[in-house]
């Protein structure tokens, strides 16, 4: 992907900002937040990263201008997906590519703890919620790992926080991931999954061929490429 200008929306502190990175291409990277700062402190170093704070509705370049657009756990805490994932479409050029996914909507995805408690979680002042979160997920991090043991990812999701013991990690790092993950879980003003026909339909009416929808570990992942 050498030369090639690809468009990330919604870099965070820059986990994929690093991978993009890599590829030689010239990143340009945003978040709505202050985030931005850490991805700055973390990948700033790179002579092709074009950083920047911006809003996924109102994205300051012209339209077609990008031959790839990622944008990878941000749709869903978005107020409107449809409206930011058009957005995303209008800046790829002809033959281009856009890839995102999507938490998933289904019946089981609304039994989840995090939906059974946001209605509160989500109203909290963010502080105190953190502080809530780091007091009780070491806690419960025994208990989630002994769901999983005999019951296996199913049995995780029994347990309303997400470790990675399965990983192998350490618990330091284990316990860090924990509490960070929990409390983006529980915090976001907006959660709005979404089904695999309406992903489908986005790319379809946006104008995308050869399009790829399907479901993955963090929920739909969608790829496709744009009608010359």
């Amino acid at each position: 992907m050498e030369g090639e200008r690809i468009l990330e929306a919604g870099s965070g502190a820059g986990r994929f900002t690093e991978v993009l990175l890599k590829t030689g291409a010239d990143i340009f990277s945003f978040d709505y937040s202050i985030a931005v700062e850490a991805n700055l402190t973390n990948n700033g170093n790179m002579p092709n990263l074009h950083l920047f704070q911006g809003d996924i509705f109102n994205i300051p370049f012209p339209q077609e201008s990008f031959d790839k657009v990622i944008c990878l756990g941000v749709l869903q805490h978005t107020p409107e997906p449809e409206r930011a994932f058009r957005s995303l479409a209008r800046h790829v050029k002809p033959g281009g590519e856009l890839v995102v996914d999507v938490y998933k909507a289904n019946f089981l995805s609304w039994l989840q703890w995090k939906y059974l408690l946001r209605p509160v979680t989500k109203r909290m002042n963010k502080d105190k919620l953190y502080k809530f979160v780091a007091r009780v997920v070491p806690i419960l991090i025994p208990f989630t790992r002994f769901l999983r043991t005999f019951l296996g990812r199913a049995g995780a999701r029994l347990s309303p926080i997400i470790e990675y013991t399965h990983l192998g990690l350490p618990s330091e790092i284990n316990r860090d991931w924990a509490v960070l993950d929990t409390f983006d879980m529980y915090s976001p003003a907006h959660d709005h999954p979404q089904s695999l026909k309406t992903v489908k339909r986005w790319f379809s009416e946006a104008g995308f061929d050869g399009t790829d929808v399907q479901y993955g570990s963090n929920g739909i992942v969608g790829r496709g490429k744009k009608l010359a």
